[in-house]
């Protein structure tokens, strides 16, 4: 009865999905915007958009219309000029790999729902592991973004701290009275996640301590020690450090290894958010900048950052599997624990999520499209781009003279500023950081 609006095995079916499909891939090809975007205020795209969702049927072509509106007002994150945030250009391979991805619609929650999916991930995720030079120990899932991962490495540093501490097991017996004197710390540049993160673990944002930085916008480890020691003074408890690898205002990348060692001597779990620096792991220039990694607890990688994967693209990397035992749970219908006997893997027992799409696919695709050797060289070239960015070239080299922005500049930033003798000045018109060239 319904059909005709499904991917089926007829022949039918598959015809009329590989020409909607074409016929999508056209659209985006012809109505692909020529500038980062074209400037509507949010009051011109709410009138853009409508009202009318579910009124009649529409005809095809009133679809494309729609579609082909949606892409002409959207951020041309391919365009060069499009530089305001992190998330990038996908790769031809990894849109390819989308359009399987979407088609077979497996959810990576149980084996029996995704089951070469689940191989693919695990393998992958081993691999990974591996990579970042962690332990045969180790084990990870893929997750939404780095939001995601920082919450769970902080998610699993609680709940190993409160077993060490004080044998007690959040699961089941949520937060001890003690836990108001845990801490967390990071640098001052380190990720908001960080204190959301806190507020949901039920520690509160004042867990949260923040470290100074260097210049460079690095952790400064003597910062470090004398908040560790004003803590011990203070009888308060450092749970987690959260090393950066790849601030999101500067790309700064702390002291991972010498952080890794100060953890350990307080007995608290390293997280490094390498969510912005963990393609440093595949660069051919720059992989030094990341040493120190393999001693984290817990990593965080983004691959829609610098892989050049469609959003969402991530995954959260433990140097324990054991560590996955406090979020694990067994419904009947989807991970028995007679499984486990069987040794069928299921991989909601490592992720916060239940149903979950098959990304990992995409990472795989675009793996084997480049090769070790031309992600390396993506990745140092656009290092280098950056470098010219902010020094210029021989040829012509820009005076960097102001910023506008329509909130309040932070204090490190405006160190940062001031160090290339910059100006600052608030504009109610925009609301992303903008350099201006003499």
């Amino acid at each position: 009865m319904f059909e005709a609006d499904f991917l089926t095995p007829v022949e039918g079916s598959k015809r009329a999905y590989q020409k909607i499909v074409a016929e999508a891939a056209e659209l985006v090809a012809a109505a692909l915007p020529h500038q980062p975007y074209r400037g509507n205020s949010p009051r011109a795209l709410a009138e853009l958009v409508g009202n009318d969702f579910l009124s009649r049927q529409h005809s095809w072509e009133e679809i494309t219309q729609t579609l082909r509106s949606v892409i002409a007002h959207s951020v041309a994150v391919s365009n060069p000029r499009t530089a305001a945030h992190l998330h990038c250009p996908p790769l031809l391979a990894a849109l390819a790999a989308e359009v399987v991805i979407t088609a077979l619609n497996q959810s990576m929650d149980s084996f029996d729902q995704a089951p070469i999916a689940t191989m693919v991930e695990q393998k992958l995720v081993g691999w990974l592991c591996s990579e970042a030079g962690l332990p045969k120990t180790a084990h990870g899932t893929f997750t939404t973004g780095g939001s995601q991962s920082n919450y769970m490495g902080l998610l699993l540093a609680r709940d190993a701290f409160l077993e060490k501490r004080w044998n007690w097991t959040a699961q089941t017996a949520g937060l001890p009275a003690e836990a108001r004197r845990l801490r967390i710390l990071c640098s001052e540049v380190a990720h908001f996640t960080v204190e959301k993160s806190a507020a949901q673990l039920g520690l509160g944002t004042d867990s949260v301590v923040r470290v100074a930085v260097d210049s460079d916008f690095r952790m400064r480890l003597e910062s470090l020690h004398d908040v560790l020691e004003s803590l011990e003074s203070r009888g308060l408890l450092p749970m987690a450090i959260v090393a950066t690898a790849g601030t999101t205002d500067f790309g700064s990348v702390d002291p991972l290894a010498e952080i890794g060692a100060l953890a350990r001597q307080v007995n608290g779990w390293l997280h490094v958010d390498a969510a912005y620096g963990g393609a440093l792991l595949f660069s051919g220039q720059h992989r030094a900048k990341v040493a120190g990694i393999e001693e984290a607890d817990s990593v965080a990688i983004d691959f829609h950052k610098l892989f050049w994967q469609p959003i969402p693209c991530s995954a959260f990397l433990v140097r324990d599997a054991r560590s996955f035992d406090s979020i694990k749970f067994h419904a009947d219908y989807l991970n028995p624990e007679l499984h486990e006997e069987e040794g069928i893997p299921n991989l909601v027992t490592t992720s916060l999520l239940t149903s979950r799409r098959f990304d990992a696919l995409k990472l795989w695709i675009s793996l084997q499209s480049l090769g070790r050797e031309k992600l390396a060289a993506m990745v140092d070239h656009t290092i280098r781009l950056a470098r010219l960015m902010l020094h210029g070239s021989s040829a012509r080299r820009p005076t960097w003279s102001s910023c506008v922005s329509r909130n309040s500049v932070p204090s490190y930033f405006a160190t940062f500023l001031a160090s290339r003798q910059m100006r600052t000045a608030p504009m109610s018109r925009f609301d992303r950081v903008f350099l201006t060239a003499d």
